[in-house]
């Protein structure tokens, strides 16, 4: 084993970040790899992990960010709905969701917490949204429309209240607006969709 072995547990270190905004840790002792600039953030390894998994949200390079913006669109396309199929055999996917109110939840994939995660989806302008009642779940991603989103006496800064969703989407090829009131300590509600 080298002699430059460093018990990364133990020692202490600094958040670096690099010129695509990516995120690592680096013993605080040692020059700084080149291309790499300290984050504002030193401590233990899980200290800094922590930090990291707060403020690194987005974990596209910023390369892609900004050619994603500069071509109109602030996210990758969205997933294709899980195939799923409405309780009642008779009605296609599309029409069932059409039809009333369904419970919903805000899938989130990280680790955090849920509201703030919720929030960097609207900052992003994307969400993944789960209709619970279709056998399995359908899950669906939504290019949010920003005007349309509001908090309804809600407060994104303490998690409390809910949220106003609105967005479009493709599903099983037909263009739908989806709309839907989440809570913000739960990331559940209802919604339903609209055929454009």
């Amino acid at each position: 084993m080298s002699a430059e072995f460093v018990d990364w547990q133990d020692g202490d270190l600094t958040v670096v970040v690099n010129d695509e905004e990516q995120y690592s840790i680096w013993p605080a002792d040692r020059p700084l790899p080149a291309g790499w600039r300290e984050a504002g953030y030193a401590g233990k390894k899980a200290e800094c992990l922590d930090f990291i998994k707060r403020v690194w949200v987005d974990m596209r390079p910023l390369s892609l960010r900004k050619l994603l913006e500069d071509v109109g669109r602030t996210d990758t396309e969205p997933p294709v709905a899980e195939v799923a199929e409405p309780d009642d055999d008779s009605q296609d996917l599309v029409s069932f969701l059409s039809a009333g109110d369904h419970p919903v939840e805000v899938v989130v994939r990280n680790r955090g917490v849920p509201w703030q995660e919720l929030k960097a989806g609207l900052d992003r302008g994307f969400l993944l949204i789960k209709f619970t009642d279709t056998r399995g779940g359908t899950e669906i991603g939504v290019r949010l429309d920003p005007a349309a989103c509001k908090p309804a006496a809600a407060s994104l800064a303490e998690g409390s209240g809910s949220v106003h969703l609105e967005g479009t989407l493709t599903l099983d090829y037909t263009p739908v607006r989806c709309v839907a009131d989440v809570k913000l300590d739960t990331l559940e509600g209802s919604g339903r969709l609209f055929r454009q």
